[in-house]
């Protein structure tokens, strides 16, 4: 696979790597540094990594593609961001929903009388959807209006659309990854573990979808739920997949692994603790990771 791949590693402070060869295990350069200063809970890229953010109990960040940060929210208390495939649209849960322009201008603000566990926005900016500890997976424009609440009747604690804005994939806090429609209908439910699954992430018409649980079981399944790989991943910072599905990557404390849709190694950056939090752009040319203590 014929892929440059450029690294924004959240660790003490926000470096940015370069790959100096064409293929995914080659050698990485730093090419930049920068430091927040809060505790970061969850990093996110736009589709074609030319933004990145991140959100923690201190507020969130902007950063353009060289990590330098174009803005940053006075306050907040964040778990989750994510952005619209261009970088236009910028949205984080926590206390609330908290969506943005990338222009720095507030477009909606959403209560919540429920921590949320997880947001995700369409590639297009148009639709939104939340999850927290209610059995409740909900779908908002991007004004803050509810367009429909589905009870889920178990708790989600990850949720992801897909590029195309066709399905959503959620983790329960018992061990399940489940697949919905784009209005909310599930499809189906695969049991992953036993433990909260953290970190869902599902590729262009739901071809591939990945999965992570709490205690470091990963998969990959098809759109049918058939089981494609499955493998280990101690504290894992979260799974991503490109928008074709044709590549995932796995983060850990070991650092970032890229899997081929068949289970196939791809790639390693070693030495980077990824423990909390992953992203990566829909062509798997960007990957930003946090380990949760530093950025």
């Amino acid at each position: 696979m014929n892929r440059r791949i450029m690294v924004l590693t959240a660790v003490f402070i926000l470096s940015i790597f370069y790959l100096s060869s064409s293929a995914m295990a080659g050698e990485w350069v730093p090419a930049g540094t920068d430091q927040p200063g809060f505790h970061i809970m969850g990093v996110t890229l736009s589709g074609d990594g030319a933004y990145g953010a991140l959100a923690g109990d201190g507020g969130m960040i902007l950063l353009n593609e060289k990590g330098d940060e174009l803005w940053r929210t006075p306050h907040g208390r964040y778990r989750s961001v994510s952005l619209s495939g261009d970088g236009a649209i910028l949205v984080a849960g926590g206390d609330g929903i908290h969506v943005m322009h990338n222009n720095g201008t507030v477009l909606a603000t959403v209560q919540s009388k429920n921590f949320l566990n997880d947001v995700a926005v369409t590639a297009d900016g148009s639709r939104i959807v939340a999850v927290a500890d209610d059995e409740t997976l909900r779908i908002y424009n991007i004004t803050g209006n509810l367009l429909q609440s589905v009870d889920t009747g178990d708790d989600l604690v990850s949720v992801v659309i897909s590029p195309d804005g066709t399905y959503i994939a959620g983790g329960t806090d018992t061990g399940n990854v489940v697949l919905f429609s784009a209005g909310g209908d599930e499809r189906w439910t695969y049991g992953l573990s036993r433990k909260p699954v953290t970190s869902v992430a599902i590729a262009e018409g739901a071809r591939t979808i990945a999965a992570a649980s709490e205690d470091g079981a990963v998969v990959l399944l098809s759109r049918a739920g058939s089981l494609l790989w499955t493998g280990s991943a101690a504290h894992s910072g979260g799974v991503a997949v490109t928008a074709d599905g044709d590549v995932a990557a796995v983060a850990d404390l070991q650092g970032i692994r890229f899997i081929e849709r068949d289970g196939t190694p791809a790639g390693l950056i070693p030495d980077v603790d990824a423990s909390v939090s992953l992203a990566m752009d829909r062509d798997g040319t960007v990957v930003a990771v946090t380990d949760g203590a530093r950025i």
